[in-house]
């Protein structure tokens, strides 16, 4: 449990380390496209995941 705090934290303390330095320029969007899509991606994985494991619980 500690270490999905520790990723939750890591992923939402990112988005605030992208308004630290605007000298990116156009290349800020893109990075707040990345962060989205894996951010995306990682709740899609741990919804899954989340599923995968009620469904083993009820199997036994």
């Amino acid at each position: 449990m500690k270490f999905i705090l520790l990723i939750c934290s890591v992923l939402l303390s990112s988005q605030a380390f992208a308004h630290q330095d605007h000298a990116l320029g156009e290349s800020h969007i893109a990075y707040h496209i990345a962060f989205y899509a894996l951010l995306a991606l990682v709740v899609f994985k741990g919804v899954s995941w989340l599923k995968a494991k009620k469904i083993n619980q009820k199997k036994d």
